[in-house]
């Protein structure tokens, strides 16, 4: 759930949200903008242009799992809500970025990784879609390729307490340049892998695709 936490996250501030986190939830004043397009209040905002008055945008509540403890005359949205689901939809579609760290309550020292994660399926249809994630150190310029997000599980959105977070070596645009073209290329092996033959009529189609910078115990 934290990469769909992050990127609703950094999308929303990215477009003037005023955003107070906190462990596991934040605090997010909308601008008009936002209140018009996600918070299903047309009613509102049509009688509020009627009179020519300014209007008052929402104060919510986002928090990352649907256990969160639940807050009174506040809108409270969660990844399973329909309202969250608009804004990561949205957030995809525009490729936000987010950024995260790997969990840990001993002291470490945390080094910075970008990584890209994306959904990719064959057109014409084939075999079924697939998720994939690729990531490159920006100390050593390793990769490491997968089918899954093996990172989903151990990722937080607070920088743990003392942790110590390494500058990177490698430029953020040389990593995405060179993490996006060698993903490419394992996605194009993965799916001719399944099919045993390459379709030159065919293409690979990738979409909600999201990336972000991660700091991680591994350099």
């Amino acid at each position: 759930m934290i990469e769909k936490y992050r990127l609703v996250i950094e999308y929303l501030k990215s477009l003037g949200a005023i955003v107070t986190e906190s462990s596991g939830k934040a605090a997010v004043q909308l601008t008009e903008q936002l209140d018009r397009k996600f918070m299903n209040r047309p009613f509102y905002w049509h009688y509020r242009d009627a009179l020519h008055q300014p209007g008052d945008p929402l104060h919510i509540i986002i928090t990352d799992s649907t256990g969160a403890e639940m807050h009174k005359d506040v809108i409270q949205i969660y990844p399973d809500h329909p309202i969250f689901q608009s804004i990561f939809h949205s957030a995809q579609i525009e490729n936000r970025f987010y950024t995260a760290y790997e969990n840990t309550e001993a002291l470490r020292e945390l080094f910075p990784w970008m990584t890209i994660d994306l959904t990719a399926e064959a057109v014409p249809p084939g075999s079924a879609s697939i998720r994939f994630n690729g990531r490159m150190s920006l100390m050593t310029g390793r990769m490491v390729m997968s089918n899954l997000n093996t990172l989903e599980d151990i990722l937080t959105a607070d920088r743990p307490n003392g942790s110590i977070l390494r500058p990177h070596k490698i430029p953020y645009e040389t990593s995405l340049n060179r993490l996006n073209h060698q993903l490419e290329k394992y996605i194009e092996d993965q799916f001719n892998l399944k099919t045993k033959k390459v379709e030159p009529a065919a293409y690979i189609h990738t979409y909600h695709i999201s990336a972000g910078l991660v700091y991680l115990q591994s350099p």
